[in-house]
């Protein structure tokens, strides 16, 4: 037996020629089947671009008016823009209008109160050429010399002055017998004490003064607590002892009252001892109340007597009984003769000046009383020049042995 070739016989009934025909019957039906199904397709391509043209058209129908409403609504919000740019062009003229008014009634009211200064300034420049002019004649009245038949008249004036005085009315002249008119040394002197002193700024200023002025000086309390330190800048100083007024509210801290005990007025001196290391002169602070107590004033007197310390009456009141217990304690009643400012204003405090002059002339001896109001140092300072001639001014401790 011959040997099987593998794939032999298929390859032998590929080439048989029945096989050939029979392909080509079979591929002609096949493309006879197919040419009625492109016809469809091509239909509905057709039937799909019909309605897609279709669809654009109402779209673009539908879009026509919403685009015209777009441009609408475009112009009227151009149209409102060019409505408001314009609005604010009217309102910035009328407001640039306002303000150019406003601007012209500001100068207009500027240059009224630079009118209204102007007068104020006049006003003031004539108030201060008035002040000087009786100034000048204040200072001429002081340079003139004044002679022992004037003295009087002066006098005269100075009681009337003290009678219209707002703080203490009572006039000292009917004291003036209880001086020694002895020629003192040296001539008339004249002892200027100035009450209410408390801080160092007062001191400072005082201290300034060519004159020598006695300070008087607060005990220490809440309001200046260190006042006591202040004697340390002085060689001769006073204690201002707070004593109960009649008429006044704005009382000091420990001020002494008309019936107090003997007890606490001893109490309230060695306080003021401990304060003020070797005080020897005190005057009272107000006082009217107290001082025309003749018991509260004689145990006052008699403690300050055993401590060695010398009282000079401010004489707050005619009706003190300092004299009477001081007399009753044999000691020397020395009392204030001129309030200097009573009025705060520098020409009338000049005058009294002139006639604490006039008074120390006439009595060999004076005392007057002033306080540390800025139109004191003021009226001192120019008096200082030469407003007391022909009298020594000298502190108090200088003049308390010419009174009785």
């Amino acid at each position: 037996m011959s040997p099987k070739i593998k794939g032999a016989g298929k390859t032998a009934s590929k080439s048989k020629p029945k096989n050939s025909s029979r392909n080509s019957s079979l591929n002609s039906s096949r493309n006879s089947k197919k040419r009625p199904f492109n016809v469809t397709r091509a239909f509905l391509a057709i039937f799909v671009l019909v309605m897609l043209a279709w669809i654009a058209a109402l779209m673009m129908i539908k879009e026509e008016p919403q685009a015209k409403k777009a441009n609408l609504a475009q112009n009227n919000n151009t149209q409102k823009i060019h409505e408001l740019l314009e609005s604010k062009k009217k309102k910035s003229s009328v407001l640039d209008e306002q303000n150019s008014s406003q601007a012209i009634s500001k100068d207009n009211k500027i240059a009224n109160i630079y009118e209204e200064i102007s007068d104020e300034k006049l006003k003031e420049f004539s108030k201060k050429l008035q002040e000087q002019k009786e100034e000048f004649i204040a200072k001429t009245l002081i340079e003139q010399n004044i002679s022992e038949q004037n003295a009087s008249k002066e006098q005269s004036t100075f009681e009337k002055t003290a009678e219209q005085a707002p703080k203490y009315s009572y006039s000292a002249n009917s004291h003036s017998k209880l001086k020694s008119h002895k020629a003192p040394n040296g001539g008339p002197k004249l002892a200027i004490i100035m009450d209410d002193i408390s801080t160092n700024a007062q001191a400072s200023e005082l201290k300034k003064l060519s004159i020598k002025v006695t300070p008087s000086i607060f005990p220490p309390e809440k309001q200046h607590p260190k006042s006591a330190e202040l004697a340390k800048e002085f060689s001769v100083y006073m204690v201002h002892l707070p004593l109960q007024a009649l008429n006044y509210t704005n009382e000091k801290t420990n001020t002494l009252h008309a019936g107090d005990s003997k007890e606490k007025i001893s109490q309230r001196i060695k306080d003021i001892k401990n304060d003020f290391k070797g005080v020897k002169y005190i005057n009272n602070h107000t006082g009217s109340g107290f001082t025309s107590d003749f018991k509260s004033t004689l145990a006052l007197l008699d403690e300050l007597k055993n401590s060695e310390i010398y009282f000079i009456d401010s004489l707050t009141t005619n009706k003190s009984t300092v004299l009477d217990a001081s007399k009753k304690l044999g000691l020397k009643y020395a009392y204030r003769d001129v309030f200097l400012d009573n009025e705060q204003n520098v020409s009338k405090i000049l005058k009294m000046i002139n006639n604490a002059v006039a008074v120390a002339k006439k009595d060999g001896v004076a005392i007057a009383i002033c306080h540390p109001y800025k139109s004191t140092f003021e009226a001192l300072k120019i008096a200082q020049k030469d407003a007391f001639k022909g009298v020594e001014v000298v502190y108090v401790d200088k003049i308390y042995e010419y009174y009785k």
